[in-house]
């Protein structure tokens, strides 16, 4: 259930970030793009409502714990714990936002999406705040959680809106060529601050290959691979192809980016409650290993593991394999066949998986 809630939870922010963005934008550099106001407002409302459920876990779980009512409990977490803090504050501020996206003299004023776009940012911060990250190192696990999550939900935001509320391919070129570097900017913010993420939320990357934790962060990783390969060819040889294919859709293709893209926010959501391995050997203590590492590894499985890379001649026929479909998803793209192109970018993705996998020693 709360794997479901915190995957639904970034699928709101997505949407209410890339629709208050394109309400930004001029209409002569977008497509024809309508998406419902009752949308944006269930968006809203289901915010505070989906960030209240691990709250709810915590308040069962040691409201039992620490022989307490749950009502006492649930006070204790609210008023004392960032993650109950943080919600209080999302709480507040989804009204806010309800109340913008719902009353019609607000929703119609010229104002309102940048108004409603800094009430979204403010419960994006709000949200680092209830972070693992955040709970590491209070000020850089805000910013840099923050950043990482405001970058990727204006560049899938903006991805998943596009793609699926455009009504023409009206404009399309002027769309690209400010969308375009836009992706390329939040693409690299992204990778940046996961990266810092990593570096105090799990050091030990390779080890904790060996939890689930490290598995779901794994798949995470190279499930981007497909989309950024996507995000390549929608961007970059979008051109091309469509001069030569009067049947071609872009739209349909950045639905293709955008199913991919909720691959990704799907791993996020496990990771997200997961507690990170901070010292793999310690966690392994109190966590089970990962039955999908201890099946493929090769050798006996003990907690004392220090996993290292080396690269053999299965995981390298593996990678090349993985880079021979990377290209074969890239050359349906030019045949305009989505469905062997998505079935591609997840073979990418298993192949990958496989090669790193088989490198462990």
């Amino acid at each position: 259930m709360t794997y479901v809630s915190e995957g639904l939870l970034y699928v709101c922010f997505a949407i209410l970030t890339g629709s208050l963005l394109l309400r930004i934008v001029p209409k002569r550099s977008k497509p024809a793009i309508h998406v419902p106001d009752a949308l944006l407002l269930a968006c809203a409302i289901a915010i505070p409502l989906l960030s209240f459920v691990p709250v709810h876990q915590l308040a069962s779980l040691y409201a039992k714990d620490f022989d307490l009512s749950y009502s006492e409990m649930l006070k204790s977490i609210l008023l004392d714990v960032n993650v109950g803090k943080a919600w209080i504050w999302t709480a507040l501020g989804s009204v806010g936002l309800a109340v913008l996206l719902g009353v019609k003299a607000f929703r119609d004023d010229k104002h309102m999406p940048k108004v409603a776009m800094f009430v979204t940012l403010l419960l994006i911060v709000w949200l680092g705040y209830a972070s693992h990250a955040s709970s590491l190192s209070s000020l850089k696990g805000l910013v840099v959680h923050s950043t990482h999550f405001l970058a990727f939900s204006i560049w899938i935001g903006i991805l998943f809106v596009a793609g699926w509320f455009s009504r023409s391919d009206d404009n399309w070129p002027a769309f690209l060529r400010w969308f375009s570097p836009v992706a390329i900017v939040c693409v690299t913010v992204t990778l940046l601050a996961g990266i810092t993420l990593m570096t105090f939320t799990t050091p030990e990357y390779v080890n904790s290959w060996m939890l689930p934790y490290g598995q779901a962060l794994l798949v995470k990783h190279l499930l981007i691979v497909p989309l950024l390969l996507f995000a390549y060819t929608n961007g970059f040889l979008y051109k091309s192809i469509a001069a030569k294919r009067s049947d071609f859709k872009p739209m349909k293709w950045l639905r293709v980016e955008g199913g991919f893209a909720l691959l990704v926010l799907a791993a996020t959501a496990f990771l997200g409650q997961q507690a990170p391995p901070h010292t793999v050997k310690e966690t392994l203590q109190t966590t089970s290993p990962s039955p999908l590492f201890t099946w493929l590894y090769k050798d006996s499985f003990s907690p004392d593991l220090s996993l290292r890379l080396s690269f053999q001649m299965e995981s390298l026929l593996m990678l090349a394999a993985a880079a021979l479909v990377a290209i074969g998803a890239v050359w349906t793209f030019r045949l305009n066949r989505l469905l062997p192109a998505f079935l591609l970018g997840v073979l990418v993705t298993v192949f990958a998986y496989f090669g790193l996998m088989f490198a462990v020693a």
